[in-house]
């Protein structure tokens, strides 16, 4: 796969200049979180069902959709306890239909809120991992971002959202930014780096075994690619 880095998601970006810690919260920031009182990961995934939604199995969560293939959300067990996780640009009344439809096929109040409460004072600015402005800026191009300075900080734009780093005194810079992508986008990037990988893997697979037949005095007599893009090989062993 060919990725032009000026085409880099923006959650990369962040990961890189923030660490892990300071990207991770400010995921957070665009999330709303609703516990269950679900008991089980099966219990979950047939009420969800019932219910007429989608479960299934991504990572280590369960992912729902709401509405056709853009308009999704989480389940992951926290402390214990399973719980929604939705993108605070998600509908409203997307997820109180959710809420009411699986309430319903449970029989009983599933989600401990009756209704969803969205988050409010989102932060929007973070420290990074940087002391050293010579250092970002340089870490920034080789990014593959163009930053521009600004006094004593620096701006940069990737896909649509504006990053502004500022410094006060020797403190970590802070980075503000303004129009942050909806947190499905994120995943949607992430969702397909992860099938691209398997991809990958399938056919580094696929090549060894071919390779590894011809060796043993074996050729493919057929080959066959089945709807979940796995491949089938019918080898046949000479005499």
């Amino acid at each position: 796969m060919s990725v032009s880095l000026a085409m880099v998601p923006v959650a990369l970006t962040m990961r890189l200049v923030m660490g892990k810690d300071n990207f991770d919260n400010w995921v957070s920031s665009m999330q709303v979180k609703e516990p269950t009182t679900f008991k089980t990961e099966l219990e979950l995934a047939r009420t969800v069902r019932k219910a007429g939604y989608d479960a299934e199995k991504w990572g280590g969560s369960i992912k729902t959709h709401l509405e056709g293939e853009r308009h999704y959300f989480f389940w992951e067990c926290i402390d214990g306890i399973w719980t929604a996780i939705f993108s605070t640009s998600e509908s409203r009344e997307r997820i109180e239909r959710l809420m009411a439809d699986v309430n319903e096929a449970a029989g009983r109040q599933v989600f401990e809120q009756q209704e969803f409460q969205p988050a409010t004072n989102l932060s929007s600015s973070f420290p990074t991992n940087f002391r050293d402005g010579e250092l970002l800026f340089k870490t920034l191009k080789e990014f593959g971002i163009n930053p521009v300075r600004q006094g004593s900080g620096m701006t940069c734009k990737v896909e649509q959202s504006v990053l502004t780093f500022h410094q006060n005194g020797d403190s970590p810079f802070q980075v503000t930014v303004q129009n942050a992508p909806e947190l499905r986008s994120v995943f949607e990037y992430l969702s397909d780096v992860d099938e691209e990988y398997k991809r990958c893997v399938q056919e580094v697979v696929y090549r060894k075994l071919k390779a590894r037949a011809a060796a043993q005095n074996m050729t493919v007599e057929s080959e066959e690619v089945m709807e979940d893009q796995s491949i089938v090989l019918t080898l046949n062993i000479r005499s």
